[in-house]
């Protein structure tokens, strides 16, 4: 009886999430959701006027349901997500976000799609420190692809360090802070190019 009040009370986000996690732990790169406090530092730096904006690495949503309370208007918030079934759940409970199930090196493919030349935002959960320096290249080169000349690219990470050798893409990098109350603490960070 204990165990069936326990299980009621689960959210389907985090019982998908530990799902995919254990599937494939490299490609989730997280124990858990990011926290509100996380989602909050991540979306608080995305100008709601200046979208679209491009959320890559979704997960369950924390962060995009995020962005939408900061005014993002879900029309112009596209996602990108990996793993089919949580690209399917963003999907039912985001039904006005646009949700790609694929990859981030194919952002710009998944935006000419919907005709949007380049975002002002990439708002990224990747976890490129789990990914090789070609795999992380890569992706970040797709994401400065996808972005405008004057965009911003937010990205956290769990280390203390930049998640990226800034200076070898040509970015400058501002860290907006440490969030402790996140399992485990993260660290975001800000990406413009260098004029």
């Amino acid at each position: 009886m204990r165990l069936c009040k326990v299980m009621a009370i689960a959210k389907p986000a985090h019982l998908l999430f530990f799902r995919s996690m254990l599937l494939n732990p490299k490609s989730m790169g997280a124990v858990a959701p990011s926290s509100s406090r996380l989602s909050e530092l991540m979306a608080s730096r995305v100008d709601a006027a200046s979208a679209p904006v491009l959320e890559i690495g979704a997960g369950t949503g924390a962060i995009t349901q995020a962005l939408l309370k900061g005014s993002v208007n879900p029309e112009r918030l596209f996602v990108i997500e990996r793993d089919p079934k949580l690209a399917a759940f963003l999907r039912h409970r985001f039904p006005r976000v646009r949700v790609c199930c694929g990859d981030a090196i194919y952002s710009h493919r998944f935006l000419s799609d919907h005709a949007i030349p380049c975002v002002r935002t990439v708002v990224s959960s990747l976890p490129l420190r789990n990914l090789s320096s070609v795999e992380m290249a890569a992706n970040v080169n797709a994401i400065l692809h996808a972005l405008a000349d004057e965009g911003q690219f937010i990205q956290y990470t769990y280390g203390s360090g930049c998640p990226i050798p800034a200076w070898r893409f040509g970015l400058e990098v501002e860290c907006l802070g440490r969030v402790w109350q996140n399992l485990p603490p993260a660290s975001v960070w800000r990406f413009v190019r260098r004029p």
